[in-house]
């Protein structure tokens, strides 16, 4: 239809009068689009992560500038921390780093990252390695070196993945410092993420590690701190080894230079083990050791828990509590298990598992089993009240978790409490699937350090001009050395078999425990001896009893060598015989004491008189044991007697 020719009549509208003029009308907003760049800031900002992303891929697609803001770091955050089941990790991986390319570089704006490293390092149960990498290397790449986030990553590296993995993450953070060389040096900003992990691997029993990295630091110049050295040559293997290797990358290193720790103040041992003191003298005392270098033992710790709870003065332990925490991660890993041992000699299995899992990373211990149990319908009663978590030292008395910026790391004491409560909670089947785990984490630990020992062997320093384009990086692997198990975490299975009447099960585990490079200590061979002895085999007993009491009282004896008993062989080094002497010319040690108690009890429980009274003559007479010097022993004495008796 084509336009209208006439010009229009303007009579049809109606005249402008006053009364048609007075009326004020609402000017209308001109509207100004946005642009993509401001919509996807709006986006990110309102909390439409899905959204924000899909416009971020268009932007990309189309190849559209955005500007940088650290407004993005939470579209990262988002990035690893939504559940969305479908979503692989890979590709979680790839939008948290795209998210972190926007964020401003270091010369630009300094950020904290505070969010994301406490997800990554506190909230998160589980290490996720590849997260913690990936934030490494962004980080190195937006110019951050001695912050606390890449002190983080360097020291969570270290401790749990293999020593090819820090070794090249070093690589790349010192090739972009090089690069954005500046005010102070590249040398002096890479001192403290080296020494870090040198400490981290010194701790870990990894001398060869250790020593590697400072050929490192050594060949490119990188200043080492004597107290760095000190930590290496304190924890390795070999003393003289790691001596000559340090004298002769650093001539004037010397062990008689004075210690750059602080001192240990003197305090009144006698006011913080005293049981029946005031508590007001005992928390004076526990505060200045816990401020000191050296913190307090955790079982001291327990005793004054326990005083305080049965007298009704939670708030001392509340204070101690927090003191503990606010000082350092060494003090709070020491409280964290004395609350541990509080729980487990309450019985309290699955609170030993709630403060675990609250503060410690669920490293070296079946990580789902414990979340199944904590999560599960057997876990309400410790969920009631979800601000302490299973935190309560008395009924219906809770402490709050103290807030953290990361989590502790566990050590062995800590695992074998939650391997010993998970074997109490669990019936039999899921114990046997609990051992299978144990032996997989042990295995694959040793393994680790026969390959962590091979490469570190190999004579290689590499030079400060390698590109690292031309390395791949090795995927960061959760790798425990040996040294984070010991005989404590088989003693539960051990205890299990020997309490349902299995000796033969029980020595298998002691087995197990040597084939793969764990030496037993007296208690697992006390448990197995009193196994056989309350089954009725008197014989393999006291053969173990016997060869127990030789390697207490000839030095060069390996009480290892009680296995050959277990398979029914005589005790014997080649050419002659080794003679139990029933005449000792020092005092017998404690555990010697428990063990003769035990297998004592178990001829007991058995019925077996005949036997229990020859365990007791060697006792009180080979040994000269007194009666009240141990209650335990003094309880067994006493089941004897009342035995006796009876079957008269």
């Amino acid at each position: 239809m084509p336009y209208p020719r006439t010009r229009p009549d303007p009579s049809v509208f109606e005249d402008m009068t006053v009364e048609y003029s007075s009326v004020s009308t609402p000017v209308t907003p001109v509207f100004t689009p946005l642009s993509s760049a401001d919509t996807l800031a709006a986006l990110v900002r309102k909390g439409d992560f899905r959204g924000a992303e899909m416009l971020r891929q268009e932007m990309i697609s189309h190849r559209m500038p955005i500007a940088r803001d650290s407004l993005y770091q939470r579209a990262a955050l988002n990035a690893i921390r939504e559940r969305r089941p479908r979503l692989k990790p890979r590709d979680r991986i790839q939008a948290f780093q795209a998210w972190m390319s926007l964020v401003p570089d270091r010369h630009e704006q300094v950020c904290t990252f505070y969010a994301i490293r406490q997800h990554i390092f506190r909230s998160m149960d589980h290490l996720n390695l590849d997260v913690v990498r990936c934030f490494g290397l962004v980080l190195a790449a937006k110019g951050y070196f001695t912050n606390a986030g890449v002190l983080q990553v360097v020291a969570t590296l270290a401790q749990y993945t293999s020593p090819s993995v820090t070794e090249n993450y070093l690589r790349s953070l010192n090739t972009q410092c090089r690069m954005l060389s500046g005010t102070p040096p590249a040398e002096a900003l890479m001192e403290a993420p080296f020494s870090v992990a040198i400490k981290k691997h010194a701790m870990a029993r990894r001398t060869d590690a250790a020593l590697r990295l400072l050929k490192i630091a050594h060949g490119q110049r990188i200043p080492v701190s004597h107290d760095t050295l000190q930590a290496v040559l304190k924890h390795a293997s070999s003393h003289q080894h790691a001596l000559a290797e340090i004298c002769t990358l650093y001539p004037a290193f010397s062990t008689d230079l004075p210690t750059p720790y602080h001192s240990t103040p003197r305090r009144d041992l006698g006011a913080i083990s005293n049981e029946f003191g005031d508590l007001a003298v005992r928390l004076r005392a526990l505060r200045k050791a816990i401020v000191s270098s050296t913190p307090p033992a955790p079982y001291v710790l327990l005793r004054f828990i326990t005083d305080c709870c049965a007298r009704g003065k939670f708030h001392a332990v509340a204070l101690l509590r927090k003191c503990a925490f606010r000082q350092s991660s060494r003090s709070a890993a020491a409280w964290v298990l004395s609350e541990m041992l509080y729980h487990r000699e309450r019985k309290e299995h699955l609170r030993v598992l709630a403060a675990f899992s609250k503060y410690f990373y669920l490293v070296g211990v079946p990580r789902k089993s414990i979340l199944s149990l904590l999560r599960g319908s057997a876990g309400k009663s410790v969920r009631p009240h979800a601000k302490s978590f299973g935190f309560g030292v008395a009924y219906h008395v809770h402490l709050p978790p103290y807030p953290l910026k990361q989590r502790l790391w566990p050590s062995r004491s800590h695992t074998s409490l939650v391997w010993e409560a998970l074997v109490a909670v669990s019936r039999a089947h899921e114990r046997k699937r609990l051992y299978g785990l144990l032996l997989q984490l042990v295995e694959g630990a040793k393994r680790a350090g026969e390959t962590a020992e091979l490469a570190c062997s190999e004579d290689f320093l590499p030079s400060p001009d390698v590109s690292e384009k031309s390395k791949e990086h090795p995927k960061p692997v959760l790798e425990l050395s040996l040294s984070s198990f010991d005989s404590a975490h088989f003693s539960p299975f051990i205890k299990a078999h020997a309490a349902r009447g299995r000796p033969d099960c029980a020595a298998q585990v002691v087995a197990d425990m040597v084939a793969r490079g764990i030496q037993p200590s007296f208690v697992q061979w006390s448990m197995v001896a009193r196994a056989y002895a309350q089954d009725g085999d008197a014989a393999t007993a006291l053969k173990v009893l016997d060869q127990l009491e030789a390697a207490e009282r000839q030095s060069d004896v390996d009480p290892l060598d009680s296995t050959r008993v277990i398979q029914g062989k005589t005790v014997e080094d080649g050419t002659e015989k080794k003679e139990v002497c029933h005449h000792t010319q020092r005092q017998p040690s404690d555990s010697l004491l428990g063990i003769f108690t035990n297998v004592l009890r178990g001829f007991v429980l058995a019925k077996d008189i005949e036997h229990a009274r020859r365990v007791k003559l060697r006792l009180t007479e080979h040994l000269g044991y007194q009666v009240g010097k141990r209650p335990a022993t003094d309880a067994a004495i006493d089941l004897l007697t009342a035995l006796e008796m009876e079957k008269t």
